[in-house]
């Protein structure tokens, strides 16, 4: 019985220890788990308050790493205790308070021109080479001005010497000017007094004058008297003679040549007279059967000739005409006379020669080879003349000389020379042209030069 009540006992006072030990531990689970529920709560306060300053991804990037290693150097600081002290710096740095942030700092940067769409310190590099610039350029101009001033103080100083003299100038110049009164008051009283005596003189000669006036009027009537007398016996005299009897010069004074051979067929015949006697083409001349054919009426006009001829070719002693009149029944033989009643061989014509020739056949005219032409007038036997004048008979052109491009003013005095040269022939050539024009000089040009005297120079090879 007491066996049985000591076991009891022990059981009961195991079962009671075990439940004690159950309380206790699940008052030590529940305190447990009350402990990691607050600090679960704890963790994910802090994960959340943490994810307010840098993210899971951002804390595993490049730049929060590199900043960490920055944050640690510079005394262990966090990282945002470092990016912190670091913002103030740059505010104050910039902006000049630390409080500021980077929403005032960004107003107060887009303010200044520029900086809203560059870098600021490009912008800041810019205004730095600018204010340079202007520096230099106020330099520059404050030397300008320095130098200005005292170019102007220089033009004062020299206005005032300039004045000065002038003053000097003007003074004496009133002493000659009272000097100079002084004589013409001397001067208007002698003109004065000579006038005086002129106007005596001149009253006089007007007296003379009238007194030869009249008599010159008494002498120019007995003239005019006379002269109607003379007038009248003269008219008396022609009434009482015969009318003048035409003398003409004697026939074989008349001759020009002969004909020295005749072609019936071609209608052409040759003369007795060429270059030599200064026969041109297309000169013409009238067919006598002799000397004594060419004889005047009683009123002083030739008989027509037997036929007409007109040069067409020309040699030295001869020349060949074409028949271009003859009549019928009286045809040209050889030893028929001719004559031309203009023609003289004898004459000889001046010429005016001027302008740029082409003698030698280069197709380049210039004025060097005018001597040429004038020297083939002299052997066709022609004489030559500076200028037109009333015994010139022709006046003979080459091409109008060329004129040059203005020289500029500082063209060397050799060019200009040459240009008023050019400028001088260029205005005789149109003035002379324009005379013959006005006083009916005839203008030969080369070519019909070359006709007039049936010569041509010889082409170049």
């Amino acid at each position: 019985m007491a066996g049985r009540t000591s076991t009891s006992f022990g059981v009961a006072a195991t079962i009671t220890i075990l439940g004690i030990l159950c309380l206790g531990l699940f008052v030590l689970s529940a305190v447990f788990f009350g402990k990691f529920n607050d600090a679960k709560r704890n963790w994910d306060q802090a994960l959340a308050d943490q994810a307010e300053f840098v993210t899971s991804a951002e804390r595993n990037s490049d730049d929060v790493r590199l900043v960490k290693e920055e944050a640690k150097r510079s005394g262990g600081k966090s990282v945002v205790g470092y990016l912190t002290d670091s913002m103030q710096k740059m505010m104050a740095d910039t902006t000049g308070n630390k409080r500021d942030s980077y929403a005032s700092f960004a107003a107060k940067k887009n303010a200044i021109p520029g900086a809203d769409t560059s870098p600021l310190l490009s912008v800041l590099a810019s205004r730095d080479a600018e204010i340079a610039t202007l520096k230099d350029n106020y330099a520059k101009a404050e030397s300008a001005r320095t130098q200005a001033q005292a170019d102007q103080k220089n033009a004062v100083d020299r206005i005032k010497g300039i004045e000065d003299s002038h003053q000097k100038t003007v003074d004496s110049i009133k002493g000659e000017v009272g000097q100079y009164k002084q004589e013409v008051e001397t001067y208007r009283a002698g003109a004065d007094q000579y006038k005086g005596k002129v106007d005596a003189e001149f009253e006089k000669s007007k007296a003379d004058f009238s007194e030869t006036k009249k008599r010159l009027e008494t002498q120019l009537a007995k003239l005019t008297d006379e002269k109607l007398i003379l007038e009248a016996q003269l008219a008396s005299l022609r009434g009482q003679k015969n009318l003048e009897t035409f003398r003409g010069r004697a026939e074989e004074s008349l001759v020009d040549g002969e004909i020295i051979a005749v072609a019936g067929s071609d209608r052409t015949a040759v003369i007795s007279v060429g270059a030599k006697d200064k026969v041109n083409l297309g000169m013409t001349f009238a067919v006598y059967a002799d000397k004594n054919s060419i004889r005047p009426d009683e009123n002083g006009k030739y008989a027509p000739g037997k036929a007409t001829l007109e040069v067409t070719s020309v040699d030295d002693s001869s020349a060949t005409c074409r028949i271009t009149s003859e009549v019928r029944g009286n045809p040209i033989v050889k030893g028929d006379v001719i004559a031309n009643a203009l023609y003289d061989p004898k004459k000889s014509y001046k010429f005016v020669v001027f302008g740029n020739f082409d003698t030698d056949r280069d197709r380049v005219a210039t004025s060097l080879e005018r001597q040429d032409i004038e020297s083939m007038i002299q052997a066709w036997g022609g004489s030559l003349a500076p200028d037109l004048s009333g015994d010139v008979d022709f006046l003979v052109l080459g091409e109008r000389p060329l004129l040059p491009p203005r020289p500029s003013a500082d063209a060397p005095i050799e060019v200009v020379q040459e240009f008023i040269r050019r400028q001088r022939d260029v205005e005789r050539y149109d003035s002379l042209f324009k005379n013959a024009v006005s006083t009916g000089i005839p203008t030969l040009n080369e070519n019909r030069l070359y006709t007039l005297i049936g010569k041509t120079p010889a082409r170049a090879r």
